[in-house]
């Protein structure tokens, strides 16, 4: 079985509900730095929840980061899962 890192866990929910986002925007909402996310992305991308779109065109080429179908069950299930914290710390 195969578990999420936190910072893992963070991008996926910061990709949530994004289309498609820069690395510089998923760095800037994840509250983390290039290193990393970048070491996130590389495990998430072997477990199939996130691809990497590299720009071919224009100059600085931009990364572009996106959720998976699977990726897109799992952000949403952790997304319940912080729901249901938050709801009954609050409670």
């Amino acid at each position: 079985m195969n578990y999420l890192t936190e910072i893992q866990q963070r991008v996926l929910l910061a990709l949530y509900g994004n289309d498609m986002i820069t690395l510089r925007k998923l760095i800037e909402i994840a509250k983390s730095s290039t290193s990393p996310i970048n070491n996130a992305i590389r495990g998430l991308k072997e477990l199939r929840l996130v691809e990497e779109i590299e720009e071919t065109e224009g100059f600085p080429k931009r990364r572009y980061i996106k959720l998976t179908e699977k990726g897109k069950k799992v952000a949403e299930k952790l997304k319940e899962m912080y729901n249901l914290i938050e709801a009954s710390t609050q409670g």
